[in-house]
């Protein structure tokens, strides 16, 4: 047995996958990366704390696990554990892009909280 994906896997056949990144899907502002997380170097740019809570509701937006589900090739497990939900508008951009149902499941340890949304096709 070894982990993979977040899973335990008894055969070779588990694949890890890629990095789900929010920022592949609305890219970020190069000013703002210039800025910082805190902010503080650029005047009138906001930090990219404040950029990724308001643009895509979570602290950081890169690094995300994504599980494909093997028995459609439409349907897609998101798991963010480490910095919470996700802004609904850009889970439902992705559903109504690829046409393809997301089940999202986040766990925010340091606030307690933890849930699960299922999106079909661009709806919740």
């Amino acid at each position: 047995m070894y982990r993979c994906g977040g899973t335990v896997c008894v055969t070779t056949y588990c694949r890890k996958t890629m990095p789900f990144d929010l920022l592949t899907v609305l890219p970020t502002r190069p000013d703002v990366e210039v800025n910082g997380f805190n902010g503080g170097v650029l005047n009138g740019v906001p930090s990219a704390y404040h950029w990724y809570t308001e643009q895509y509701g979570v602290k950081w937006p890169v690094g995300y696990e994504v599980n494909i589900s093997s028995q459609e090739t439409t349907s897609f497990r998101l798991i963010s554990t480490r910095r919470g939900v996700s802004r609904k508008a850009t889970l439902l951009q992705n559903c109504r892009r690829f046409s393809c149902t997301l089940e999202h499941w986040y766990a925010e340890q340091g606030c307690d909280f933890c849930g699960w949304q299922l999106y079909e096709r661009g709806a919740r």
